[in-house]
């Protein structure tokens, strides 16, 4: 191990950690990012907060359900008998058909009407299910637009982080084990800043006062340690 390589590839490469780690830190808490999380909490919000009084309205459903099949069953039975009147029919048939008409179109009437009167019994809730579902879909598109706009902005990040990583890889061949092993262990502990120029008397890592004795044997290290914080001094 020498000093230039010290002094400028060891500092390289935590350079480029940091900017790997930028990059990493603004993919996922970036401001598109937090603003879509934003949106979809609040879209899965609706969502539940909609299920919740469908299920609540299951019974108006399910009889919901029971009258409209009513209802196309009577008119499917009117829509036979007007196309059997619309044949040659004795007057007996006539008068038979005519009454059945009758008789369906009296019961399809009422099935209208017990529709009618269901909707209003449940018109509040139904108003707010129509409210979540028109709010739902306002916010699709904003959904939409800000997922798409991630994407190509995820891309290019990838890019450049791939970029780094490269140059990254390319300046831990030229490194000593020795060296990797030093970076890797004080990455592991948590040292903030693994290897900076000394300010004057100050520790270029961590910013302490260091004292004449402390330098010299800083400098006649083997990897220049700070004593205090363990950072690598050039």
């Amino acid at each position: 191990m020498n000093e230039p390589f010290l002094l400028s590839n060891l500092i390289e490469l935590q350079e480029l950690d940091n900017e790997i780690f930028k990059l990493i830190s603004h993919k996922s808490e970036g401001k598109n990012v937090k603003k879509l999380k934003s949106l979809e909490m609040n879209f899965n919000q609706l969502q539940k907060n909609k299920q919740n009084f469908e299920e609540n309205l299951q019974l108006y459903f399910d009889a919901k359900d029971h009258i409209e099949k009513n209802i196309i069953e009577s008119q499917l039975k009117i829509d036979t008998i007007n196309e059997k009147l619309g044949s040659n029919l004795d007057a007996s048939e006539l008068q038979n058909y005519n009454l059945q008409k009758q008789n369906f179109e009296k019961n399809l009437l009422d099935y209208e009407n017990s529709l009618t009167d269901l909707n209003n019994e449940n018109k509040d809730e139904l108003d707010t299910i129509n409210e979540i579902s028109q709010s739902l879909e306002e916010l699709k598109p904003d959904l939409i637009k800000l997922s798409k706009s991630l994407h190509i902005e995820w891309k290019d990040i990838d890019e450049n982080i791939g970029k780094y990583e490269n140059e990254k890889k390319l300046l831990l061949s030229t490194f000593p084990k020795e060296i990797i092993d030093l970076y890797d262990n004080l990455k592991s502990k948590g040292v903030e800043v693994i290897a900076a120029y000394k300010r004057e008397s100050q520790c270029g890592c961590c910013g302490v006062e260091l004292t004449s004795n402390e330098l010299y044997e800083i400098t006649n290290s083997n990897f220049q340690q700070c004593p205090y914080c363990m950072g690598v001094v050039i």
